[in-house]
């Protein structure tokens, strides 16, 4: 099965499936593959930085970058590539790689206590961490972001919404380049 198909939720956007592409404390960039449908190394990164957080994607929707969403998801344990997990979206990280726009959503397990639900209540030293990683774990390979503030749930949702919508435009473009006329 296509990871990519998998509904977004039917809670989205205050809660949304994310696939797990890299597991929290690992050093190795994994990206799924659509059209293998499976995970790829796509590189290690050469410093002695980790993935502070579980990072993956949210299905069913397309950034400015025409990827899905990225989502960094908040939790004291790794969880294994592949793996889907329902998440409540705590707000997110403004950010540009290459000039375009690749937010980077917050969110923490629905497992989680309930009193989580803004990125106001992480703790600010994880913020810190996060941003710091983002900013810098690309300089070992030459390339540069620019990270920008934190944002709150409700700007994560409309990035989400304005996602998903996107997805569906694209679907329903590459639909119809295949109707007989």
């Amino acid at each position: 099965m296509n990871l990519y198909d998998i509904p977004i939720h039917k809670n989205s956007p205050i809660v949304v499936n994310a696939i797990v592409e890299i597991p929290k404390g690992t050093r190795a960039k994994y990206e799924y593959d659509k059209d293998y449908e499976v995970f790829k190394l796509d590189r290690c990164l050469t410093s002695a930085m980790a993935y502070p957080a579980n990072y993956g994607f949210i299905p069913k929707t397309l950034g400015e970058d025409n990827d899905p969403l990225d989502i960094v998801i908040y939790g004291s344990q790794p969880v294994p590539t592949g793996i889907v997990v329902e998440c409540r979206i705590i707000g997110g990280l403004n950010m540009e790689d290459k000039g375009v726009k690749d937010y980077k959503l917050m969110a923490v397990p629905l497992s989680i206590e309930k009193e989580l639900d803004d990125i106001s209540k992480i703790e600010h030293n994880l913020l810190n961490i996060t941003k710091d990683f983002f900013r810098n774990y690309k300089n070992m390979h030459g390339k540069r972001v620019l990270v920008k503030n934190w944002f709150g749930k409700s700007r994560a949702q409309k990035i989400i919404n304005i996602g998903h919508i996107k997805y569906l435009n694209e679907v329903k473009h590459e639909t119809s380049e295949f109707t007989i006329q």
